[in-house]
């Protein structure tokens, strides 16, 4: 029983990284053709600020992507440590051989270094994975502030003409339309991954606890149990993130259009508002296999939710 819940959660997180790269190769040619709209939007007349903030939120990608990677590295790292710290008694996780990986030094070493690479592998496809939904939203939520920023500004250069102005309300339109275009590729797309990512998460605390009611804990167990509920809560949180922020932008559209000069501006371009207000009145929710809405609040619960079964586990015990 206790090889049996040791061994779970890592099966589950083979078992969910094998769906969620299903899931992602099969949609590929529609997320791949999300980076036609970016090049659209990319192609606008940005001023030599936004440009400069689009730059800014690339590199923000690039460094995340580092972080992420070193993270989920020193996951599969510790885990390592943990099993060679055993003196050659313990592998990262009990596995069969057709061997005895204890005769010797060298098999036992040369077993470990295999469960070792092999784990690197596998993180590094989870990361992949669930790196895919927070980059896209850091880079959508990018273009989405600029034209928030644009309907804001509009009406209030007085070199302009109204016809002009109106012409600028619907550039803002146009893009405001790609953009929510995006959205629905890639929350469409994204959805079961998102599920599947929130579910394996669910399971492997579960796990966890119940080996924490139990078996008795030693440090090193103990430590692994802070370092995988730390990896598995990495997982969701970026998404549930930057999901979030997304909506809160969208939240704020109709402000911007009230913050417009639109009150002297013609009657086609206060018509045009008022119609673009009613579209975007209702804020844009990123659902995880269209059962609960991925946000902070929904990680902040989960996170409640596990420390209140951690906290009754330690007192059953």
């Amino acid at each position: 029983m206790e090889q049996l819940l040791t061994n779970l959660p890592m099966n589950v997180s083979v078992i969910s990284c094998t769906i969620k790269f299903g899931t992602l190769l099969k949609m590929r040619p529609r997320l791949v053709g999300v980076m036609d709209l970016f090049a659209e939007l990319d192609s606008k007349k940005l001023t030599t600020i936004q440009i400069d903030f689009l730059k800014r939120r690339i590199l923000f990608c690039q460094r995340v992507s580092l972080v992420f990677t070193v993270a989920y590295s020193l996951v599969v790292t510790t885990s390592t440590l943990n099993a060679a710290l055993s003196k050659g008694q313990n592998l990262m996780f009990y596995v069969w051989t057709p061997y005895d990986y204890r005769q010797s030094e060298r098999v036992y070493w040369a077993t470990l270094g295999f469960q070792y690479f092999a784990m690197m592998w596998l993180a590094l496809e989870n990361m992949t994975n669930d790196l895919i939904g927070p980059l896209y939203f850091i880079m959508l939520n990018a273009h989405l502030k600029i034209v928030i920023e644009r309907i804001q500004g509009v009406g209030w250069n007085r070199m302009k003409t109204k016809e002009e102005n109106c012409r600028e309300l619907l550039e803002c339109i146009e893009d405001h339309r790609l953009i929510m275009k995006m959205f629905d590729v890639l929350e469409s797309n994204l959805s079961f991954a998102m599920f599947t990512q929130f579910a394996s998460t669910a399971i492997t605390v579960a796990m966890e606890l119940m080996f924490a009611i139990f078996y008795p804990f030693s440090f090193t167990q103990i430590s692994m149990l802070l370092v995988s509920a730390f990896s598995s809560a990495l997982e969701i949180l970026p998404c549930c993130y930057y999901s979030n922020d997304f909506m809160v932008q969208t939240n704020g559209i109709v402000t911007a259009i009230y913050s417009s000069n639109f009150y002297e501006q013609s009657k086609e371009f206060q018509k045009t508002m008022i119609i673009f207000m009613q579209m975007t009145q209702k804020a844009k929710v990123v659902s995880a296999g269209k059962m609960f809405p991925v946000t902070l609040a929904t990680f902040a619960s989960i996170m409640k939710t596990s420390y209140t079964l951690l906290t009754v586990a330690s007192q059953l015990r």
